[in-house]
């Protein structure tokens, strides 16, 4: 079996915002390593000889430091001496569509902030201290994102992976690996495996195995804009540090601040015990040499500068074979990676200024920006169905939607290497700015209306290819039919949103204004902690607010765990109720409501008779109720159906979807028992939609009606 020399880098991931103006001391609280020390003394026991071999070569890499030190740092080779390396990089952006999918921008950012580090054009490279200016180097070294992938096919250098790998991430998490002698390969991920780490590299080995060669790092140390910022925008200097061979500057460990005498085994570096914060006159070590406490391979989250023996250093790894470092900068793979050609117009894209996934009220404009890839286009086409104006050659065309609708959005771009066009299907969705019900009740059974996603309800399947919300004939709570998520294993950190018509709730009146729904679950195993949150917003969608969230054994509601996928009984259906009584709520004059089901790996949820009345606290009369309307759709008659276990005063009537009432059914005392009642003995209702209200000892319920 081929022996691994694993060298795992890593640093603290939380930091305090620095002012590198400012001298005085920078506390970096809370810092924790990777164990770098005690992973390499488990490897070395596990592979005898291993680290006697390790030894050897580093006494290679110091012999060759002491001999350019001797040298000035000079290069001796003209041809070396001239040559700017640069590297082609891929990002692998792993991600369930949540922040750690950072924006194209945030990592251009990241780019740019590698170049003017590693070249020496940072603005901060003025802050460096006297003691150090003049050993601090440009490395020569640059980096550009790949235009080409290993297929020879366009690309921005950055590849977006959906995974829940991208949470607790280690080597297993590094997907789709491009060639490690063609790329610098980036993983992004939104946590790492071992707590309190940034990120990690591997020192050029040839024991490390080329399929998880690169570095790992968290989404919020990329780059300065989005979820990073400046404060964290060097770790990927300083893990790039590593992957070019470079230690810490206090030595193989990953303990700062713990003691003098361990060397990074580069001589322009000076012994330091390692720093957690700015302390830029310190001189524990070597006294009154103070330490190189700017150092990108420092702690201190103060850092600007690499030395001469660094850039040395790395620039050797450049030059060696060791991990195929050697094969990154070559005239060849610069051409095949697509650096040293000509950018191609090569793939039309465009994003929006929308903060909300593109859902707009009626009236509501956005702005396009064209973000297609790699030439520059000199001209524009855009189509906006539902838009106005509906087409535009802007570069960046604002674009107003007056009609409540679901639009794609298209764009041909071009210039002097062709023309390349993307269509995005179903890419702007308008809601209404009035609301579709505006009855003093609403209530939603699923037994009309077709299956769903339909004119009433969205379904926002997040993760294309899984299960989502659908109508089953499955189960239900009252009627034939429900909403439900097919749950498994493999469906597991996915997010299904399902949301309502809109609501004018100043119609309804009552003195607890809210919601009730009947929910049926079951956890696969006790383990699973699938969630339920119950969103409203007053804004068309754009923005929501939690009203309601249940979690694992709490959305069962005692019904037990079960193995096979779950269908309940009649019995297995509890009622939730959601409180709308808060000013901003219950005055909407256009509400939504949103369910949003995360999955944990666990078992099938059902969803059936939505209420929004003015009386929610539902007793378990609604348990006993029964209460149902069919034929549903119906042609001409409809039966009214329901039970009572006790004499009770009934009132049934029926609304139309703007709250006029349009029949009454019955009104009086009624005793315990089974009752049906006939609407086209009363009246012969028309095509449409309507609600049929009954009110049982002041408690309201309804059911929606389509008459065809």
């Amino acid at each position: 079996m081929k022996k691994m020399l694993r060298i795992k880098i890593a640093f603290a991931c939380s930091l305090l915002s620095l002012s590198l103006t400012n001298t005085t001391l920078f506390a970096q609280d809370n810092y924790l390593h990777c164990g770098t020390t005690e992973a390499m003394k488990r490897l070395f026991e596990a592979n005898p000889g291993l680290e006697e071999q390790y030894n050897k070569d580093e006494e290679i890499y110091k012999q060759q430091d002491k001999e350019a030190a001797a040298r000035g740092y000079q290069e001796t080779n003209r041809d070396v001496m001239l040559t700017v390396y640069t590297i082609p990089v891929v990002f692998h952006i792993l991600h369930q569509n949540g922040t750690e999918n950072i924006s194209d921008a945030q990592v251009y950012d990241a780019v740019r902030v590698l170049n003017n580090d590693y070249r020496k054009l940072n603005a901060d490279i003025s802050q460096v201290v006297p003691t150090f200016t003049s050993i601090a180097a440009d490395c020569e070294i640059q980096f550009h994102l790949a235009q080409k992938d290993p297929n020879g096919n366009c690309t921005n250098g950055i590849d977006r992976i959906f995974t829940p790998l991208t949470n607790a991430a280690d080597d297993n998490s590094k997907l789709n690996q491009w060639p490690r002698n063609k790329y610098l390969n980036i993983w992004v991920v939104k946590t790492i495996g071992d707590p309190g780490v940034a990120g990690y590299a591997y020192l050029p080995s040839n024991q490390t195995p080329a399929a998880i060669d690169g570095i790992i790092i968290l989404s919020t140390y990329i780059g300065s804009i989005g979820t990073g910022n400046s404060g964290t925008s060097r770790a990927l200097t300083h893990e790039i540090g590593h992957y070019l061979n470079l230690k810490h500057t206090w030595g193989g460990t990953n303990s700062p601040g713990v003691a003098c005498g361990v060397s990074d085994n580069v001589s322009d570096t000076p012994e330091t015990k390692g720093h957690t914060t700015c302390a830029l006159s310190d001189a524990t070590c070597n006294p009154p040499a103070i330490e190189n406490t700017q150092n990108f391979m420092e702690y201190s989250y103060c850092s600007n500068m690499f030395t001469a023996g660094q850039k040395t250093r790395m620039r050797s790894a450049l030059t060696s074979t060791t991990s195929q470092r050697s094969s990154l900068w070559t005239t060849t793979n610069l051409a095949a990676t697509g650096i040293s050609t000509s950018s191609v117009l090569c793939l039309a894209d465009f994003v929006t200024n929308s903060s909300s996934s593109n859902i707009l009220c009626a009236g509501d404009s956005l702005k396009y920006t064209d973000i297609s890839w790699n030439g520059n286009p000199t001209s524009w086409s855009w189509t906006f169905p539902g838009g106005t104006p509906a087409t535009s050659t802007d570069s960046t065309p604002t674009i107003t939607y007056n009609t409540p609708g679901i639009y794609n959005a298209s764009l041909t771009v071009s210039n002097a290497s062709g023309s390349v066009n993307a269509t995005k299907t179903g890419y702007i969705r308008v809601n209404p700015s009035v609301a579709m019900y505006n009855a003093n009740f609403y209530s939603e059974g699923y037994e009309t209306g077709g299956a769903i996603p339909n004119a009433d309800w969205q379904v926002n399947n997040i993760y294309p290819g899984v299960n989502t919300w659908t109508q089953t004939g499955m189960a239900s709570s009252t009627g034939s039919k429900s909403v439900m998520i097919t749950n498994t294993a493999a469906q597991s950190t996915y997010v299904d949103e399902l949301i309502s018509p809109s609501i004018d709730m100043t119609q309804i009146t009552g003195s607890n204004i809210g919601m009730s729904f009947k929910m049926a679950y079951a956890q696969r195993t006790s383990a699973n902690n699938d969630q339920l949150k119950v969103y409203v917003s007053t804004n068309c969608g754009k923005n929501w607010t939690l009203r309601k969230a249940l979690i694992g054994a709490a959305m069962a509601s005692g019904v037990a765990p079960t193995t096979s996928n779950f269908v309940p009984s009649a019995s297995q259906w509890s009622t939730q109720t959601v409180t709308l009584t808060q000013a901003q709520f219950s005055s909407s004059t256009d509400l939504f409501v949103k369910f949003e089901f995360t999955s944990n790996g666990g078992n099938n949820i059902y969803i059936d008779d939505i209420n929004i009345n003015g009386a929610t606290g539902i007793s378990e009369l609604e348990n006993t109720l029964n209460f149902a309307v069919y034929p549903n759709p119906a042609n001409e008659n409809t039966v009214i159906d329901f039970s009572l276990t006790a004499k009770q005063n009934v009132t049934i009537k029926v609304y139309d979807v703007i709250g006029r009432e349009v029949v009454d059914v019955y009104k009086g005392e009624l005793n315990a028992g089974q009752h049906k009642y006939s609407v086209a003995e009363n009246t012969k209702l028309s095509g449409g939609v309507y609600f049929v209200n009954l009110s049982v000892g002041g408690q309201q319920f309804s059911r929606k009606l389509i008459v065809k």
